[in-house]
């Protein structure tokens, strides 16, 4: 399972989530066969063999599966790169991933893309790199204390590392944004959600409940208990009328559209693929995405139809 890097609170989710990074060459996504996991291309060929008990995604080129409980790490040939021996860990980014082994049960910390510990296991609570900088977690006594009564997560005070594992001042909400032109950061003040631009500067004031990285020009936000999409104005493009909702990816949104399920709207708001999903993972990636029906997951393509169909 991938490391738990959210508090009760919240309060380890990052400002913008790390970007997706294809691995070299055609992208691969994950499929699972008779119970094992292994990788298909997108047009619903195996090209890594179902050999692993679980599998995760690429990210910078590497993909985390397990082997008799332990996980490591292949690369996109399906060579395994780092041998399973880790109790848990995370997805790379900025050549980094977080990590859990048996020596310190429960307590965190990173790895090279070789597998070498870089920085040592000893935090309650990690979030991935980005831009040199990593969000950390040391449970507090409070925490500790409740933990031995109850499955209440991890209470952590928080602090930021850098690259060698030092403790550095918080950055600022644009330390978060991707270097893409004219992007707007998401930063919370007073109870609600706004944007800022890289230079920190407020675009959008503080109103929305939640709110989402832009993505395809749009962002997924919260207000009155339901989820629309604004412009970089901040004004509505779809307004507030879904219970929960994805951001954009190939121009598309998965959605709950009615009592049927998910399905997925274009940037109008229209229905394009009918709702009939029990679930969307994300969106389409390369003309794909990964869906659940009837309690199993699987792969359809931009009409809806099946590219890797659910069979168990």
């Amino acid at each position: 399972m991938w490391v738990a890097l959210l508090s009760p609170s919240g309060a380890f989710s990052q400002l913008v989530p790390p970007p997706l990074i294809e691995p070299d060459g055609p992208p691969l996504f994950v499929v699972t066969v008779n119970g094992k996991d292994g990788f298909i291309d997108r047009d619903g060929k195996i090209v890594i063999e179902p050999a692993f008990e679980k599998a995760y995604p690429f990210t910078d080129g590497l993909a985390a599966v397990r082997k008799q409980d332990m996980w490591g790490f292949i690369d996109t040939q399906g060579r395994v790169v780092i041998e399973p021996q880790f109790v848990s860990v995370g997805p790379f980014s900025d050549g980094l991933a977080i990590f859990e082994d048996k020596r310190r049960a429960n307590k965190k910390g990173y790895i090279d893309k070789l597998g070498k510990v870089v920085i040592e296991a000893r935090f309650d609570a990690a979030a991935d790199f980005r831009n040199g900088v990593a969000k950390v977690g040391f449970a507090t006594l409070r925490g500790k204390l409740l933990s031995w009564f109850a499955d209440v997560g991890v209470e952590c005070d928080s602090k930021f590392i850098d690259r060698a594992g030092e403790i550095v001042p918080e950055p600022p909400p644009q330390h978060f944004a991707t270097g893409e032109p004219g992007e707007l950061i998401p930063f919370r003040k007073d109870d609600g959600t706004g944007y800022l631009n890289a230079r920190g500067e407020v675009v959008i004031e503080p109103q929305f409940e939640v709110a989402s990285a832009f993505s395809e020009g749009l962002a997924c936000v919260g207000k009155g208990g339901l989820f629309g999409y604004i412009d970089t104005r901040g004004e509505w493009v779809i307004p507030p009328r879904f219970q929960h909702a994805n951001g954009f990816s190939d121009g598309l949104a998965g959605v709950p559209l009615g009592e049927n399920g998910w399905g997925f709207i274009d940037r109008a708001g229209e229905e394009v693929i009918p709702g009939k999903f029990s679930w969307v993972y994300g969106g389409f990636r390369h003309g794909i995405a990964e869906v659940a029906f009837d309690g199993k997951r699987g792969y359809i393509n931009k009409k809806g139809e099946w590219v890797w169909e659910p069979s168990e």
